[in-house]
């Protein structure tokens, strides 16, 4: 029960991180390993509790897509893919292994969160769009690649991603930042369904925690939503980065002690 009360606090709060910044995962993995669920399957769980919210998302932005219409089910279909091979690529990875790697993804996705704002800045600045008709040849070819590529991670564990998935959606010539919003949290969406959906068949999900932080996560996403309606809230982010620092450095030393 103790174990339970814990998780619901930290998923309402890591679910109304999300609805507001991003990052939600930094919380939610570590407070799984924690009280004592092994890596492979902490990830696994975190992944289908905190999916609901990423749906309840990505129905929001259904007007943002239409310039994209005709390339959304091609990237769909990368998500697919690529969510599916890094799924079945961390449930053959042995618990051990995975417990090695859990302080190097967790240190990039710190960074890539942090980064993430300066990053979007720079890159994503809103743009005349009137004279936009679409993509190039080439990057309608490439970005399905690039997705996919990024996917493989968003898969295997995904923390950090959303900036992944940005920066090739900007690079493929993707100007608007609303339009990048919309197609990245389709596209990760998309890919931890299936993630989800392959974690739940090899039976890695645990599901006494994950119920209780399926709800507490969507509860805090939805009253976080609602806030940030009518206020802006400041310190999120650095909140998020300073503990994926602290976890961070908790699990290298951890490991390397």
């Amino acid at each position: 029960m103790f174990h339970a009360a814990w998780l619901a606090i930290v998923c309402f709060l890591a679910g109304g991180i999300n609805a507001i910044a991003g990052g939600g995962s930094l919380l939610s993995f570590p407070a799984l390993m924690q009280i004592g669920v092994k890596p492979v399957h902490a990830n696994a769980t975190n992944t289908v509790a905190l999916l609901p919210g990423q749906f309840t998302s990505a129905a929001a932005y259904r007007r943002e897509l239409q310039r994209y219409r005709s390339m959304v089910p091609i990237l769909l279909i990368a998500a697919l893919a690529g969510g599916l091979i890094g799924a079945r690529l961390l449930m053959a990875t042995r618990q051990d292994t995975f417990l090695r790697m859990v302080p190097w993804l967790l240190l990039t996705a710190t960074l890539l969160f942090a980064l993430g704002s300066p990053l979007q800045q720079r890159l994503f600045k809103e743009t005349p769009q009137a004279h936009v008709t679409g993509l190039r040849p080439l990057a309608r070819i490439l970005l399905p690649l690039g997705i996919f590529s990024v996917c493989l991670y968003v898969g295997f564990f995904g923390a950090g991603s959303g900036l992944l998935i940005m920066g090739v959606l900007s690079f493929a010539g993707i100007d608007s930042v609303h339009e990048i919003n919309a197609l990245k949290t389709v596209i990760t969406s998309t890919s931890n369904a299936v993630a989800a959906a392959t974690f739940i068949a090899y039976g890695a999900v645990v599901w006494r925690y994950g119920i209780v932080m399926m709800i507490a996560a969507s509860l805090g996403g939805y009253g976080s939503a609602r806030f940030a309606r009518k206020h802006k809230p400041r310190g999120v982010r650095a909140f998020v980065v300073a503990m994926g620092c602290i976890v961070t450095t908790y699990f290298f030393w951890k490991l390397y002690r």
